[in-house]
């Protein structure tokens, strides 16, 4: 049986602070939410403390858009995979991370996005 570790996309592209997102979750809409990496298959995104129960594995991002004018602008549905820091301890974090995972993109996005991957991977690897 695999892990969601196994899983992941190799791809993953550490991105700086220019890169966010914006998506609603449970009625509530984030904008400009700094993610950390990026792959074709999804994201990691820090988001505030206070929100971090919002944040429960499995709950659905709608409409979420890649915020960085050379990332596809259609809307993905996504997903939280996992939550990292934020929860039971003794010195709360003040932001927490979101593990992203996207579930469905339209076609011409997921290849324009596999294609700035794919670029990103050849530049970084030069």
């Amino acid at each position: 049986m695999s892990t969601f570790a196994d899983r992941r996309d190799t791809r993953r592209i550490i991105v700086g602070p220019e890169f966010g997102i914006s998506f609603t979750l449970k009625g509530h809409a984030y904008q400009e939410v700094r993610i950390t990496n990026l792959s074709t298959g999804g994201c990691f995104a820090l988001v505030g403390v206070r929100d971090a129960r919002l944040f429960e594995r499995g709950a659905v991002l709608e409409s979420l858009v890649l915020l960085h004018p050379e990332l596809p602008k259609q809307p993905i549905i996504a997903a939280v995979s996992y939550v990292l820091g934020g929860r039971l301890t003794a010195d709360p974090l003040e932001m927490v991370g979101i593990g992203i995972q996207f579930l469905g993109m339209d076609d011409d996005a997921q290849a324009s996005l596999d294609t700035w991957v794919t670029a990103s991977v050849a530049s970084q690897q030069n």
